[in-house]
């Protein structure tokens, strides 16, 4: 999984080097956990027991960094590929090069018939362990130690010693990766910590959904989300700064998107970015709320020291731009739900849509996304379609390819069409 992480296609933020205050992904090599987390002065960051400080990594590119006490330094990962260290596997078998010669793959060697406690089978004590790792000793060194110390290392199959090298490998790794989020990576993070907040939205069925929806440059995109502004994000990336994701809310403020947050987007690219009560367009905007534009205007005119009062105006001014565009009507509407029923949703914000203009709707329960297939049927949608998506991850290995016998495979469905003209009103 990493070598795809470190070739990903990086979308523009704001700076090429961590800084603080940026949000950054942060993923133990040869580790399962991907952390999203915003780094500030003073921090301690913990990724499977393995602690550094925040404040090191600073000024310093995205990439690939080497923990040495508490403290984190940025090493060359093609050097690290090239190194000839055992501790070095994870990598080497990333890039394809494996850790046995093929040749010799399939040619066991003596099995080890006698089952013995794993601490008499290895000279190294626990003691001595912890001491060598407080020496700073690298991960590269200590597996290699590892292997010298083992009994039994030398018994085992060529598949066994493999297996025994990543798993030390794995246990004792000393190297993390610090990169720029991106959508495919906070989709991972957030399914993989907690499926229940991004409604079981996998990351294949977030690339269907954009495809589906057709969002490219240019287009003016209604989106309601409910998966912590992960499609609301996932637009915007797409839209590249120009064109609108009109993001439907609750409430005053947009709350829960921390995914949009986490993007570090750039002034140019978040300007597409258009929060919108749901009050406003279901007429149900109280007088409160309507007649303080121009007072909030007002306030951030006089007072331009208020950041409260500046924020308060941008959003009005957000709010009265998305309102501009609903009136002319939207290219794309998408519907990622939780706990709200889309058939409600459709109901108010279907007539937004254009003719010939998409809808996707996402949701975890198969009874609501039905009755949505059965609106959208009967209000003038063409080319209907409910779908569900099989996803599994393999692990690839020569003579050892097989699914992962633990993972995720919860997920969603999938509903979408195309808004025609009725054929009475022509």
């Amino acid at each position: 999984m990493i070598h795809s992480v470190m070739n990903e296609r990086i979308p523009t933020t704001l700076c090429d080097t961590i800084e603080k205050g940026n949000y950054v992904v942060v993923q133990k090599v040869g580790g399962e956990h991907i952390r999203v987390m915003r780094l500030s002065s003073k921090q301690k960051i913990l990724i499977e027991k393995l602690k550094f400080d925040a404040e090191s990594v600073f000024g310093k590119p995205y990439g690939l960094f080497e923990v040495a006490s508490g403290q984190a330094t940025p090493v060359c990962a093609s050097q690290v590929v090239q190194d000839e260290g055992v501790g070095d596997i994870e990598l080497r078998d990333i890039n394809g090069s494996g850790s046995a010669d093929s040749s010799e793959s399939t040619v066991p060697e003596e099995f080890n018939v006698e089952l013995k406690p794993a601490q008499a089978l290895q000279k190294l004590s626990q003691e001595e362990v912890l001491n060598l790792k407080g020496q700073g000793i690298t991960a590269g060194e200590l597996v290699s130690k590892l292997v010298e110390g083992s009994k039994s290392f030398s018994t085992r199959t060529v598949y066994s010693k493999s297996k025994y090298i990543r798993r030390k490998t794995k246990k004792h790794s000393d190297r993390v990766l610090i990169l720029k989020p991106t959508i495919r990576l906070l989709a991972q993070s957030y399914y993989m910590k907690d499926c229940v907040r991004v409604s079981n939205l996998r990351t294949d069925q977030l690339g269907m959904i954009l495809q589906l929806a057709a969002v490219h440059h240019g287009r003016n995109v209604l989106v309601f989300d409910q998966v912590l502004g992960l499609v609301s994000a996932g637009v915007i990336d797409r839209l590249g700064g120009h064109g609108a994701c009109i993001h439907l809310h609750r409430g005053l403020i947009a709350q829960s998107i921390p995914c949009v947050h986490s993007m570090n987007f750039d002034e140019k690219i978040f300007s597409t970015f258009l929060p919108l009560r749901i009050s406003s367009i279901l007429g149900t905007t109280n007088q409160e709320e309507n007649g303080g534009k121009e007072e909030v205007m007002q306030d951030a005119n006089e007072m331009a020291e208020d950041s409260t009062a500046i924020r308060r105006a941008d959003r009005l001014a957000r709010e009265q731009r998305a309102l501009d565009l609903l009136a002319g009507g939207v290219d794309v509407l998408i519907i990622a739900t939780r706990t709200v029923d889309p058939v409600s949703v459709l109901d108010a914000v279907f007539p937004k849509l254009r003719p010939s203009g998409s809808v996707v709707v996402f949701g975890p329960h198969m009874e609501l996304i039905l009755d949505a297939h059965r609106w959208l049927m009967e209000h003038d949608c063409v080319n209907v379609r409910l779908s569900d998506q099989m996803f599994r991850t393999h692990q690839v290995l020569p003579d050892r390819t097989h699914p992962l016998m633990a993972q995720h495979v919860v997920g969603g469905q999938l509903l979408s069409g195309i808004k025609v003209i009725p054929v009475d009103s022509k």
